[in-house]
C-alpha cells in the first residue's frame, strides 16, 4: 500500500521504498523528510521550486554516504584564515609595490611567517577539494558495493557527478535568472538521484556488513 507523503503526493512503490529506507534503515529521518519534500515541490512547482530541490538534492548526495559513516564536512574557515594572514601582510609585497622596487623583475622575498601562512590556506583548500571529489564515490562505496572508484561504471558515476554539480550550481538564490530549461534540467537530474537511492535502498539487504567494515576500518 502507497502511503502520502507531504498532502496532496502519494509516494510510488518505488519512491516509497526509498523514503521508508533512509527513514527506518538509515534512521535519518531529516534525509528522508528533504527527499519526500522536494517530491513534493516538483509535483506541485511551488514558487522556488528549483532552489529548493537543488538544495535537498546537493545535502543527500553529499551528506547521505558522510552521515552514515559519521564523518564531517570539514569546511574550510576562509575568512578565518585569509583574516589571520592579513593582519601580517605588507602593502609592498603586493604587485603594484613589487612594481616599485628597482628589482622589481625578481619581486620581493616575503617572511618565512607569512609563507606558511599562505601554504596553510592551501593546504586547507586542497583537503578541502579532495574531500569534495570523495564525496562523489563515497556513495557508490558505500550503498553501492563499489570497493574501488575505478569499477564504478561510467554511466551512472557520470550522470551522478552532472546531477551534483547541476545541483551546487542552483543551490542558492543568485540576481540572474535561471535559464529556461531549469525546470526539465532539475526534474531530470532528481530522477538521476533517486533512481540511484532506489538501486542502493534495494540493495541495502547485505550492505550493512560492508558498512560495518568500513567503519572498522575508518576507527583503526
Amino acid at each position: 500500500m502507497n502511503h502520502t507523503s507531504n498532502e496532496g503526493l502519494t509516494l510510488s512503490t518505488e519512491q516509497q521504498t526509498v523514503f521508508n529506507w533512509i527513514n527506518d534503515e538509515l534512521q535519518l529521518p531529516v534525509y528522508a523528510e528533504a527527499y519526500k519534500g522536494a517530491l513534493n515541490l516538483l509535483d506541485k512547482k511551488l514558487p522556488g521550486y528549483i532552489t529548493f530541490v537543488s538544495h535537498a538534492g546537493r545535502d543527500l548526495m553529499n551528506g547521505l554516504a558522510r552521515t552514515v559513516l559519521v564523518i564531517k564536512p570539514g569546511r574550510v574557515p576562509y575568512e578565518d584564515l585569509v583574516d589571520d594572514l592579513q593582519k601580517d601582510w605588507n602593502d609592498e609585497w603586493s604587485a603594484e609595490g613589487v612594481n616599485e622596487l628597482a628589482n622589481a623583475e625578481d619581486g620581493h622575498l616575503i617572511p618565512y611567517k607569512i609563507c606558511e601562512k599562505i601554504k596553510n590556506l592551501i593546504d586547507k583548500h586542497r583537503k578541502g577539494r579532495l574531500k569534495a571529489s570523495e564525496a562523489d564515490s563515497l556513495f557508490f562505496t558505500i550503498f553501492l558495493g563499489y570497493d574501488v572508484r575505478q569499477r564504478i561504471p561510467q554511466d551512472f558515476f557520470q550522470e551522478w557527478k552532472a546531477a551534483r554539480k547541476w545541483f551546487l550550481k542552483h543551490t542558492h538564490v543568485r540576481e540572474n535568472e535561471f535559464e529556461i530549461e531549469a525546470s526539465s534540467q532539475v526534474e531530470r537530474h532528481f530522477r538521476t538521484l533517486d533512481n540511484l537511492l532506489y538501486v542502493a535502498a534495494t540493495s541495502e539487504i547485505g550492505r550493512m556488513r560492508t558498512i560495518d567494515e568500513i567503519l572498522e576500518a575508518t576507527n583503526e
